[in-house]
C-alpha cells in the first residue's frame, strides 16, 4: 500500500499491542479502541513462552522460527517502554517415572538445531525432596513477558500520543465508503479485530472457529527470583516482588467471568501436593483466552470486507505467537504478502 494508511485496531490485549507496535515500528501510527472487557485473559496470563510443553514432551510448533521474531521483539518494546518486561527463564519441568524420563530423552535426542531439552536435576531449591524416583528437567530457552507492565505501560504511551480511544466497540457504527471504512465519522483504510474470545460476538468474523477457553490461577504470597519458573503438577513462575503465579486450568465450559466453582480448590490442592503445605495467602485470578480447534491462530483479511481484518485465537501460546502473526499480518497489508496458510483465515473460509 502506497503511503502510510490509516488503520483503527479494536482491543488492546497481547495480540492488539503487539501489532500495534508492529505498525509503529514500519512508521504507521495506527488508533486502538478498548474499552477493558471483563474477563480478557491479557489480565490473568503470566506471559509464559515455553518451548515444551503436553504430556508429549514435543517442541512447540515452529518454535525455533518464532523465537528468531519473538526475541528481538520483546527486546526492541523494552527500549521503546523504558522498563524489563522481557526475561529469560531458568526453567524445569518434573519428570515422576522412567515412561516420562525415557519420552523426554527421545525428544532430546531429536530435537534439531535450537537446544531446549537441558540436563536432569534430582533436587532444586524452590521445591522440597521428593522421596520417589522422579527427575527435574531443566527447558532451555524459556521465557516470560511481564503483560501485567507490559500492558499500561503501552497504553499510557499511545494516550500521550493521542491514539487511544476508550469505549466500547459499535459494530453499528462502521460504514463502507467506497476503498474506505469509516467508523464514527472517521475513515480508515482497515480496522482491524484483535477482540480476543469477543470475536465470538462480532458480526463479522463470528463464524471463525474461535474457541473461548476459560484458564485460572492463584496469586501466592511467595518470593522466587524474576527468572525462576517450575511445573509439577501446575507451573509456578514469578509475578511480582511479593507473589507468584501458580497454574492453570483450562476448560472451554464455563458459566461466566469469574472463576469456576470447584477452580480454586484444585488448585490449592495441587499446590498441597507440590510443597507439602497450602499456600498461606492468595487470590483467584481468571481470564478467558480465545483459543481454535486446530490449536493455530486465525489472521488475515475479511474475504468479502477486505477493509476489515482480524488476529486471533492465540489461545495459550499467545507471547510466543503473536509477534510472529502481527508480522504476517502487517507483512500482508503493507506489502501484499501472503500469509502463511496454517495461519490464515482462508484454511476456514474462502478469501
Amino acid at each position: 500500500m502506497a503511503g502510510n494508511p490509516e488503520i483503527l485496531i479494536i482491543g488492546q490485549g497481547l495480540a492488539g499491542t503487539v501489532l500495534h507496535f508492529t505498525l509503529h515500528c514500519r512508521g504507521v501510527s495506527a488508533r486502538v479502541l478498548d474499552c477493558d472487557v471483563e474477563g480478557r485473559s491479557s489480565a490473568a496470563a503470566a506471559g509464559i513462552i515455553n518451548p515444551i510443553t503436553g504430556p508429549k514432551y514435543q517442541k512447540s510448533w515452529n518454535y525455533d522460527n518464532l523465537l528468531d521474531i519473538f526475541v528481538p521483539f520483546y527486546s526492541e518494546m523494552e527500549g521503546y517502554l523504558g522498563r524489563k518486561v522481557f526475561y529469560r527463564m531458568k526453567m524445569y519441568r518434573y519428570l515422576a517415572d522412567l515412561d516420562q524420563i525415557n519420552r523426554w530423552t527421545m525428544h532430546a535426542v531429536n530435537e534439531g538445531l535450537l537446544p531446549c531439552y537441558g540436563e536432569f536435576r534430582k533436587e532444586i531449591n524452590e521445591y522440597p525432596a521428593s522421596q520417589k524416583n522422579g527427575v527435574w528437567a531443566e527447558i532451555l530457552n524459556a521465557f516470560r513477558v511481564d503483560l501485567s507492565l507490559m500492558l499500561p505501560l503501552y497504553r499510557e504511551k499511545i494516550k500521550e500520543q493521542g491514539l487511544f480511544i476508550s469505549e466500547p466497540m459499535d459494530y453499528d457504527a462502521i460504514y463502507f465508503n467506497g476503498e474506505k471504512i469509516k467508523y464514527k465519522d472517521v475513515n480508515y483504510d482497515y480496522i482491524i479485530f484483535c477482540e480476543g474470545y469477543k470475536s465470538v460476538h462480532n458480526p463479522y468474523f463470528s463464524e471463525l472457529p474461535v474457541v473461548p477457553t476459560k484458564g485460572e490461577a492463584l496469586l501466592i504470597d511467595r518470593i522466587v527470583d524474576t527468572n525462576f519458573m517450575a511445573k509439577n503438577r501446575d507451573l509456578m513462575t514469578y509475578w511480582d516482588a511479593n507473589h507468584v503465579w501458580y497454574g492453570a486450568t483450562l476448560s472451554n465450559k464455563f458459566v461466566g467471568v469469574e472463576p469456576e466453582p470447584g477452580s480454586e480448590g484444585v488448585l490449592v490442592s495441587h499446590y498441597q501436593q507440590d510443597f507439602n503445605q497450602l499456600p498461606e495467602s492468595y487470590k483467584v485470578i481468571s481470564g478467558i483466552r480465545p483459543a481454535t480447534r486446530d490449536r493455530r491462530p486465525i489472521t488475515g483479511r475479511h474475504p468479502r470486507f477486505r477493509q476489515l481484518a482480524i488476529l486471533n485465537g492465540l489461545g495459550t501460546k499467545g507471547t510466543s505467537l503473536a509477534p510472529y502473526v502481527a508480522k504476517c499480518l502487517t507483512d500482508h497489508l503493507l506489502d501484499n504478502k501472503e500469509i502463511p496458510g496454517e495461519i490464515s483465515l482462508a484454511r476456514f473460509v474462502s478469501e
